[in-house]
């Protein structure tokens, strides 16, 4: 979120001095992510911590509180059985709780992890190909050693179709916004309408290809992005695992097709210590997925959620230069993928 969220800080400050014994002297806002508000904490006696906060009023932020019933427990877990502890995992409140409900909003803290996210990063060196593709085969390495039943597991949902054709269908409706950046949006949008429809038509098509894989599923993070990873004295730190769930291996994959696949795909399979076939298919089905539902989730951030204007022109900024403009690119990443994987 690019703006702070709607609340004395002061007070928040005692809150979290109640909730986890630790006195709090400042918070410093991060603005940076859309599924909850995020400060840095910092104690007394030199503690930081990684606060998230989720408003109950944004409908996003609800869905993303219900995630936390399973990803807390999974990070929290893995980190203390020493299974992996290359992530960001939460700290327990004094009466041994993931998370405060506070007022109008739910918030976690988290031990904080030194260094800048790669988000700024692209494009990838070879050197932090090799080492997310190493990160990706130990989390699918712990697949036996988790309680699979307390995850969820893939459904190739598409359920944010509808909402997607309701930001369509307002769009095209409506004449003329009074806000400017809702006129924008309708201007950028509907010169691709034709082209977003023949894309949900395809991911319905996929699914179904996708649902026939019988390929083992494994434990997947499901965000992959440079945002949500930071590499610190040579090691490859994951944060945010709020989209994990039990999946093909492909979920994890698709974020590298392209040019950059070889590298990342070699050292994955390295660490996983055997080939690995690939699912053409489904990793279309997870690009035009991932594209469609970003997409969607700053459609209605524009037009119906109550948010800041920083936020709204941040978000259109988003579906302009990092969604639009790369959904011709599916296809031809596809293909190189496919000739790298024909000459391996």
């Amino acid at each position: 979120m690019k703006s702070k969220y709607h609340i004395d800080e002061s007070i928040l400050m005692m809150q979290l001095t109640k909730e986890y014994g630790v006195h709090i002297v400042n918070l410093c806002f991060i603005p940076f992510g859309d599924s909850a508000y995020s400060y840095q904490v910092n104690g007394l006696s030199g503690e930081r911590f990684y606060l998230k906060l989720f408003d109950h009023e944004n409908d996003s932020h609800r869905r993303g509180i219900i995630r936390l019933s399973y990803y807390l427990p999974l990070t929290w877990s893995i980190y203390h059985q020493g299974l992996f502890q290359n992530l960001t995992y939460p700290i327990k409140t004094l009466t041994d709780e993931f998370i405060v409900r506070f007022s109008d909003c739910t918030f976690v803290l988290f031990h904080f992890i030194e260094g800048q996210t790669l988000a700024s990063a692209y494009p990838f060196s070879n050197k932090i190909l090799k080492k997310i593709g190493i990160s990706v085969a130990q989390i699918q390495q712990l697949t036996p050693y988790i309680d699979r039943s307390m995850l969820p597991i893939e459904t190739y949902d598409v359920s944010f179709v509808p909402e997607l054709e309701k930001c369509l269908s307002l769009l095209e409706n409506t004449k003329t916004f009074n806000d400017y950046i809702q006129q924008s949006l309708k201007e950028k949008i509907l010169t691709k309408k034709r082209h977003i429809l023949v894309m949900i038509n395809l991911i319905h098509e996929l699914k179904g290809i996708a649902m026939a894989d019988p390929k083992e599923w494994v434990l997947c993070h499901g965000d992959l992005w440079g945002g949500n990873m930071i590499l610190q004295e040579n090691e490859m730190y994951l944060i945010d695992w709020e989209s994990v769930l039990i999946a093909p291996p492909e979920l994890d994959l698709v974020g590298y097709i392209g040019e950059e696949f070889n590298v990342f795909f070699s050292a994955y399979e390295q660490q996983l210590g055997k080939s690995v076939t690939i699912n053409l298919d489904v990793l279309r089905f997870y690009a035009y997925r991932h594209h469609l539902r970003n997409l969607t989730n700053w459609l209605m951030n524009i037009l119906y959620r109550n948010l800041a204007k920083s936020q709204k022109e941040n978000d259109l900024d988003m579906i302009i230069y990092h969604c639009m403009n790369r959904w011709d690119d599916i296809e031809p990443d596809i293909k190189v993928v496919d000739s790298i994987l024909k000459t391996r």
